[in-house]
């Protein structure tokens, strides 16, 4: 071989490969964009459905919120109608907790008569629309200032709205410490 023609060889094994290194970028980027249009396109789909799983979660939870929220109005609003039995079963329990006997409180009284399927005896609020309140009143003697304070800690306790209207106390004298009587005027909240 000549080296003209060795050079010509040469010169046309340049010019081919040249010619394939610029098909090869050209097909490389005509690839690269493709695979980049599909990933931008996979990437879309997924924050849609990143989105989509976000908004069933956010649903989930409001709805989990939701119940524990009614069911906290049911206890705290309750809307049974037998106002009378609810406030016994929560002073019976505040009294038992206190450690106040049965043989102290002097009288209960409910402001309402009438079937346990009326509102009777409650009032319609008027701070808040549709609730009314249920008044009533207990007496209790002869019992300690600290007894009235667990009293008081018990009803605070309980889930149930009520509201000390008044309290009338009357020390006992003759021992420091002691009441002789302690009337009070409370009320609670129902939902009709």
């Amino acid at each position: 071989m000549t080296p003209k023609r060795f050079f010509l060889v040469m010169i046309v094994i340049l010019v081919l490969s040249g010619l394939a290194a610029a098909a090869s970028f050209v097909w490389g980027d005509k690839y690269l964009k493709e695979q980049s249009t599909d990933i931008s396109r996979l990437m879309a789909e997924n924050e849609a459905l990143q989105k989509g799983l976000d908004d069933i979660n956010r649903a989930e939870a409001t709805l989990a919120d939701k119940v524990a929220v009614e069911a906290l109005i049911s206890a705290v609003l309750p809307s049974e109608k037998t106002q009378q039995n609810l406030i016994a079963n929560i002073i019976n329990t505040a009294t038992q907790q206190a450690g106040i006997p049965a043989n102290r409180i002097s009288s209960i009284s409910f402001s309402g008569t009438g079937t346990p399927d009326e509102l009777s005896g409650a009032t319609p609020s008027k701070e808040i629309p549709g609730v009314y309140f249920y008044p009533f009143a207990i007496v209790f003697h002869d019992i300690s200032y600290d007894t009235l304070l667990k009293f008081f800690g018990e009803i605070e306790k309980n889930k149930r709205i009520i509201q000390a209207d008044q309290v009338q106390i009357s020390p006992n004298k003759a021992a420091a410490g002691m009441l002789s009587s302690v009337n009070l005027s409370l009320k609670t909240f129902i939902k009709p």
